[in-house]
């Protein structure tokens, strides 16, 4: 067998776009606390439901539903593929404002329709994750 050539390439990439699964909320306990108390940002695809920390040990970790009354379960299945793919591309912009306060978060993204479009959905992300992150940096500072 012929050894490998090496690659010439010796800088890394500046960001990974991957979501691991560890960043992925799960429990139903978690998902109660989710709900029970936190804050809404409204758009016409998606909604974001959020939840704060004070301390850091909590992590990031973000969910993806969409309810039975959106669809069959290929469209629910297909709602939550493009929830999770334009969170991937974006998550940079919550990520670098939840390790800057060292707080924990917990969000979801909640479809609001059948047969979304990617296009459509990724423009809503970005303008939540915007304002969530605009309302993270103000509560802070307000503290």
């Amino acid at each position: 067998m012929s050894e490998k050539e090496q690659s010439n390439i010796t800088v890394a990439p500046p960001r990974r776009f991957t979501l691991p699964k560890s960043r992925i909320l799960r429990g139903k306990r978690n998902f109660q606390n989710l709900f029970s108390g936190t804050t809404l940002i409204k758009s016409p695809s998606v909604n974001l439901r959020y939840t704060t920390f004070s301390s850091s040990e909590w992590d990031f970790k973000i969910g993806f539903i969409s309810p039975k009354k959106t669809g069959n379960a290929v469209q629910r299945n297909n709602a939550k593929r493009i929830m999770r793919e334009s969170f991937r591309l974006n998550q940079h912009q919550i990520n670098e404002a939840v390790k800057e306060l060292g707080i924990g978060l917990h969000c979801v993204l909640i479809a609001r329709t059948t047969n979304l479009e990617f296009s459509k959905v990724q423009c809503d992300v970005v303008t939540m994750m915007e304002e969530l992150r605009n309302r993270l940096l103000s509560t802070n500072q307000t503290i």
